[in-house]
């Protein structure tokens, strides 16, 4: 159990340092649509937040709504983030895991919104659809992003990422979360840096 407490503690000092290095690296012309804000609130509050951490999470992005389809500073995303992940912690277990979580709540939020009940009609359950529709999703929210698709086989596909500020975890949950709203099962996600801001999604399935 000591052990245990000591990897999750080092897991959640890493995501800390990831989220103040990609916070140093945030610049005005990064913004990200109000969409994915207001699915991390829904999410905190949802995965067992209190009205206390709620409100953390709100007053840490300076702003008091969120319009769906209008940017925001993207730094405002990750100090959102870093607020949500360590308030719910304790919860969790890790600021990774509290993340993880996250990540798969945003994205439950996001298929139910209009944009992404379109995606379930259109899509069905083919895996290749599944890579196709997180694609798409990437270009709406952070349209810096270019996320581009590269096939390593039938059942594999990498979703390279080329500037991302959401730490990785956040990617895993969400990417998870959109398959299983596409009906898509036995699906892996893995996200590993490739340089400073940018990230390779490994997507695979059975």
């Amino acid at each position: 159990m000591h052990d245990e407490r000591k990897a999750d503690s080092g897991a959640s000092s890493d995501v800390e340092r990831d989220l103040e290095q990609r916070l140093r690296l945030v610049t005005p012309r990064h913004t990200t649509r109000g969409i994915l804000f207001k699915a991390t609130l829904k999410a905190v509050r949802e995965l067992g937040g209190t009205e206390d951490v709620v409100r953390q999470c709100l007053e840490a992005t300076g702003e008091k709504e969120f319009l769906d389809f209008f940017n925001y500073p993207t730094s405002a995303l990750l100090r959102l983030l870093t607020a949500a992940g360590r308030g719910l912690s304790s919860r969790y277990g890790s600021v990774e895991e509290s993340l993880r979580q996250l990540g798969w709540k945003s994205g439950e939020s996001y298929m139910a919104s209009v944009v992404g009940r379109s995606a379930q009609l259109m899509n069905g359950t083919d895996p290749k659809q599944w890579v196709g529709t997180l694609q798409t999703l990437y270009k709406v929210v952070m349209p810096y992003g270019e996320p581009t698709v590269h096939w390593r086989g039938p059942k594999r596909s990498i979703l390279a990422i080329q500037c991302t500020f959401t730490p990785l975890p956040y990617h895993e949950g969400g990417a998870l979360a959109i398959a299983g709203r596409l009906g898509v099962e036995n699906v892996r996600a893995r996200a590993r840096p490739t340089g400073e801001l940018s990230i390779d999604l490994d997507l695979s399935w059975d």
